[in-house]
Parts: structure tokens; sequence; C-alpha cells
């Protein structure tokens, strides 16, 4: 099976690479609230942010503006300064430069919702994850932790102190889903319903003879764990952005310098889900998913 392998050769990281992001973390930048509109309540598992970690805040600002058309806003200055990425007048994540040695290429990295941050970090160690980054308090954000799973699969959990944004439709040029590929689904499964909480179920993965695991919380499927396609490769998480012509999103995206690394295929979701990169490498999913009987706001 080699559906996906294009996409692991840019996408694929280890923990340790993000050791110089591990130091800006622990540096506390200026971060926006999760969620800024209203104080509301936590909803554990649901994906609440995403950070673009990146050695080009300029070109990936340029990128990602031409192609999902987020603007930006900054916050802070020097070792603290933190992009905010804006879908109309609100944050939905953020663009970082880590302290020290810059990044080889550009890397995605996706929240959970947590109740218990230092709980969680606890759960990883005795799962066989790691804690990159202990659970640190940060002015306006709330606690939020690095880790890894057993797998090298980084992602980060944050407690909000203004709670998370509800789940609801999602708009067009928002975070949508996220999928983990794993060399053992339903033991990462296993870790993350340990973790979080989360129901697992399982779905077939169009395209492919496998199929794939989802991740449920509070009634909405929240993430995907599909198999790799090849086991030397590094699990990862992918997050996708919701767009209304995946097409147009391609050629969008090519045109600012980017490239496309899984076209549009017929027998996955109806060519209506591609993977790109961006001019600095970072990874990321579009889809078009216009099918009323499923809930929206799965990653939100």
């Amino acid at each position: 099976m080699n559906l996906f392998f294009r996409v692991w050769v840019g996408l694929a990281f280890a923990a340790s690479a993000l050791l110089p992001l591990a130091a800006t973390v622990r540096a506390a930048p200026i971060l926006p609230p999760i969620n800024a509109a209203a104080p509301g309540p936590l909803i554990p598992g649901s994906f609440v942010w995403f950070d673009l970690v990146t050695d080009d805040i300029p070109a990936s600002r340029a990128f990602y503006g031409a192609v999902f058309g987020w603007t930006f806003r900054s916050l802070g200055e020097g070792t603290a300064a933190y992009t905010a990425i804006q879908l109309g007048q609100r944050d939905i994540g953020g663009m970082l430069v880590p302290a020290g040695e810059r990044p080889a290429r550009a890397r995605w990295l996706s929240l959970i919702s947590v109740a218990d941050p230092a709980a969680a970090a606890r759960q990883v160690e005795r799962s066989g994850g790691k804690v990159l980054v202990p659970p640190m308090a940060v002015p306006q954000r709330g606690t939020h932790a690095l880790l890894a799973d057993p797998e090298g699969a980084v992602f980060g959990v944050v407690r909000s102190s203004t709670g998370d944004p509800a789940d609801a439709v999602v708009p067009d040029g928002d975070f949508f889903w996220v999928d983990l590929f794993s060399r053992d689904p339903a033991a990462e499964a296993t870790f993350y319903r340990d973790l979080v909480g989360y129901q697992v179920s399982q779905a077939e993965l169009e395209g492919t003879s496998s199929s794939r695991l989802v991740l449920s919380s509070g009634g909405f499927a929240r993430a995907g764990v599909a198999p790799l396609p090849r086991p030397d490769l590094q699990p990862a998480w992918l997050p996708y952005v919701l767009v209304a012509d995946v097409p147009a999103t391609l050629e969008r995206a090519t045109r600012a310098g980017g490239r496309v690394l899984l076209a549009p295929r017929p027998e996955l979701l109806d060519g209506q889900l591609a993977v790109i990169a961006d001019p600095r490498g970072g990874v990321i999913g579009v889809i078009n998913w216009r099918d009323s009987d499923q809930p929206q706001g799965a990653a939100k």
C-alpha cells in the first residue's frame, strides 16, 4: 500500500526535531486565548488549536493568505514573537519560529483540549509516550503541554482558561479534521482513548484495502487513525482545512509556490480530498465535505 507515501516524505518528523520548539514553548510567548468570543465550557477531545512551526513567517503568511484567505496579526517581539492566524475576525491558529536552531522544514502541530494537562502528561509517560514540554500556564491561554505518543507522533494538549470553541458547522477556510497515520492504529487509538476518553469506532479507509479508526467525543467525530503506508515511516498527525473547491485551492497553492503531494483521486472522497506542502515544507490537507448527514465541526 503506497497511496500516502509521497505525503509522508514531506510530513514525517521525529520528536527530537522539535527540541528547538520546546525551548520556544518554555519561553512562554504571548499567545491569544483559545476562545476569544466568549468564555465557554471545555470540550475535552476537541482539536482546538493549530500551530505552524516555520523558519520564515513572512513566506508562510504570504502562502497561506493566498491559499485559504487567512489574515494575520503579530503578538509580542523577539523570542516571544507569535503570529496569530485569523479567519475573518476569529483566531484559529498561529505561526512561530522556534528559538535556537531553525527547523529544516515547517511543521503543523495540533492541540487537543483536555481537562487536566498535568494528568495527561502523567498518563502519556505511563503509556510509553514522552513529555517534551511539561504543563505550563500561559496568560490568556490556560495551561498547555507538548507531548509525543508511543510511536513518536507529536501533539499538544491544552486546558483553555476561556473554554473551548463550541461545536458548530465549520466555515470554509477553517480546520475541519485531523488524521493520525500510525504503525499500529489499534494501539494508538487505545492510547488516545485512555488519554482523552475518546470513543473508538471503525470505518473504511477509501482508496485502500484497509480500514481506519475514528476517535469521537461529545457526540462528534474528532479525528481518524489510519495505517502508515510503510512501517519504517515516522507516524504523525495531519490536519485538514475545509475548502469549497479543491482544484481551485490546489491551483492557488501551486501558484503561491507550494506542491501537491496527494492529488484528488475519484476513490478518495470522490476526488474531494488532497494534500499540499507549503514552500517551507509544511504539510496540510484540504477537503471539501458537504455531507449533511455527518456532523460538521469535527475538529473544533
